[in-house]
């Protein structure tokens, strides 16, 4: 399939220099965007599985060919296009027909490529959009007539199949997808995994500990939650297995650490960068906002792997199975493309500008060790895979694009979150508590970038309403979206890691969630305690860091059983209280919960003592 490949490469080359020498105007570029990738899909990913593995088919090429004539008529006609106004000017027949093949070009292309069910989900939008005048109560809009309807999907530049979400898709996810897959191929990937094995092997159960560093280092410019797993998993889940670990423990370790990639600055997948489109706010300063609340997902996974070491007995790494600090000190150059990309968005690049430059930069390392050192063949390789990876995600895009605009249109978003507001009876805990239940739910077996455009359109809005302001009710929103992949039946990272580890999938997403709820807690914290996202003096925000962290032990321990010693029913409870009172930063509360804490790590430390008397009489 020479031709695909060619295709792939010139359209990563393209995507390249338009992020480093300037893009054409949106419509154009976003037109050039789905042009090159939605074909791309029907090229490569075949329509079932009995269907022809290692070529495509008719139907796939006229697939193909259909989308690209739809995605090139809206460059062709920019101009025209850019002067008329939704709703008032005549949509023409072929646009009409157009709109329709390309809509269902990309629910198809979704169903293909990545998730049935997201397929389903944009195809239950248009469905309501063409019968929204016979549904009742909240539900129950005007109808549309079939050529506005079509209209509303294709032709505006702000939403819809070529919106902003395509168009965050063609100037920044492109080129942070290729900026990862540069750092796999030029060795320094494997580097973060040697700088965490040596960090945490020395210590009690550091096998699951290497998984948690190494996935949030990884994790931090994959941008995948499923990548980060089958990236770092291949090494850490047998290391796990070794140590002491069930394959179960093992596979739920590497999931729970995996999906946090995407909440973990400085890339957080393609949330960071909708979430500043949407707020208006800048990337870095979000990312700035996200780094506390991050640190302190991966603190509390530490945490739990900790207690469950020690509740097993597991030992650390013999010193053999660990690197030497002279070899990485050897390689530590490889730290150099994560300080440049966060020193340039510091100094006010854009993202796309930051990501061009340290890429090259990435490249010209790989020459100091004839090992790694690219050669044309892995850099036309590298633009290849980039342009198929982008392509998966440039689909959901445009799919949570048509979702986004029927929701927006039909005036459900905002009666959502009026009747959100309703039911919660005027009670922030409530509201967020049915927000992290809407999200949970809607990112089950979803995408998370389009389960978080869903979860911000019809939840955000209700806590914004609260006084919550707009970033923290985005972040709380897209954590629950991250963590959805966490979240049984459809608990994808937890079947991912469950594949290479050979345990029961079911089993290892149950497991996967116990080991994660302590990041569940996270977001209600920074909500209540707007200091966790730099909101406040110094002194509040080291307050808050120093309490919530505390809360997130005391969740972790009494998740676990384990503290000290191990844990009664009675301890646990005072630990599991304890941390819902540190998250609300009120002195009385906070008062009552390191009053229960106090008396369980006293109650633990009793026990260890009498326990070791009994040990050293015996």
């Amino acid at each position: 399939m020479v031709p695909i490949y060619l295709l792939a490469i010139g359209a990563g080359l393209f995507h390249y220099y338009a992020s480093g020498f300037g893009s054409p105007e949106p419509r154009v570029f976003r037109g050039l965007h789905l042009a090159m990738l939605v074909p791309i899909v029907f090229l490569l990913y075949p329509a079932t599985a009995r269907s022809k593995q290692d070529r495509p088919t008719v139907p796939d090429i006229a697939w193909a060919l259909v989308c690209l004539t739809a995605c090139l008529y809206t460059v062709i006609h920019a101009g025209r296009l850019n002067e008329r106004f939704v709703g008032f000017h005549e949509v023409r027949t072929e646009e009409v027909v157009l709109g329709v093949l390309l809509a269902l070009g990309v629910i198809e292309s979704c169903r293909r490529a990545m998730s049935k069910w997201f397929a389903l989900t944009v195809g239950a939008m248009l469905v309501y959009l063409f019968t929204c005048q016979y549904w009742p109560g909240m539900f129950h809009f005007k109808a549309f007539r079939f050529d506005r309807a079509i209209e509303i999907l294709f032709l505006p530049n702000d939403e819809g199949m070529f919106g902003f979400l395509t168009g965050i898709s063609a100037e920044l996810l492109y080129i942070y997808i290729l900026f990862a897959i540069v750092l796999r191929a030029t060795g320094a990937g494997d580097f973060l995994i040697d700088f965490a094995t040596w960090a945490a092997g020395w210590a009690r159960g550091g096998s699951a500990k290497i998984a948690v560093i190494g996935s949030a280092l990884y994790g931090s410019v994959s941008g995948s939650s499923v990548a980060n797993v089958y990236a770092t998993g291949a090494f850490t889940i047998p290391l796990m297995k070794r140590s002491g670990y069930s394959a179960k423990q093992a596979a739920a370790v590497e999931a729970v650490s995996g999906v946090g990639g995407q909440i973990m600055p400085p890339i957080m997948g393609a949330g960071s960068f909708i979430m500043a489109e949407i707020t208006g706010v800048p990337y870095f300063t979000i990312i700035k906002m996200a780094a506390i609340p991050a640190l302190l997902y991966y603190f509390g996974v530490m945490g739990m792997v900790h207690f469950i070491a020690l509740h097993r007995g597991i030992e650390p790494l013999s010193a053999d199975e660990r690197p030497r600090f002279r070899d990485l000190l050897r390689r530590s150059y490889f730290l150099l493309p994560f300080i440049l990309i966060v020193w340039l968005l510091a100094a006010g690049y854009s993202p796309s500008k930051a990501a061009f430059h340290t890429i090259w930069v990435t490249v010209g390392l790989s020459f100091l060790d004839r090992r790694t050192r690219l050669n044309p063949e892995k850099v036309l390789r590298i633009f290849h895979t980039s342009m198929v990876n982008c392509g998966l995600i440039a689909t959901v895009l445009a799919g949570a694009g048509m979702t986004v605009a029927v929701l927006t249109h039909t005036g459900v978003a905002l009666a959502f979150g009026s009747i959100l507001v309703s039911a919660s009876q005027e009670v922030l805990l409530l509201a967020m508590l049915l927000v992290f239940m809407i999200v949970s739910v809607l990112g089950t077996g979803i995408p998370t970038t389009a389960s978080y455009i869903i979860g911000v359109t019809v939840g955000a809005r209700a806590l914004v309403n609260f006084g919550v302001p707009a970033v923290a009710a985005h972040l709380f929103v897209f954590y629950y979206a991250v963590l959805a992949d966490l979240t049984p039946p459809d608990a994808v990272t937890s079947f991912a890691a469950a594949n290479i580890a050979g345990s029961e999938p079911m089993a290892t997403g149950i497991e996967g969630f116990k080991l994660g709820i302590a990041g569940f807690l996270v977001p209600f914290a920074f909500v209540y305690q707007p200091a966790l996202l730099l909101n406040g003096s110094t002194a509040a925000i080291l307050s808050s860091l120093l309490l919530t962290s505390f809360g997130v032990i005391c969740l972790a321990a009494g998740m676990v059983g384990h503290l000290f010693d191990r844990l009664n029913l009675s301890q646990r409870i005072l630990l599991l209280t304890a941390a819902g009172l540190l998250i609300f930063g009120q002195l009385i509360l906070t008062v009552f919960g390191l009053a229960a804490a106090a008396v369980a790590f006293g109650w633990s430390l009793h026990d260890r003592a009498a326990r070791r008397r009994v040990a050293v009489t015996a």
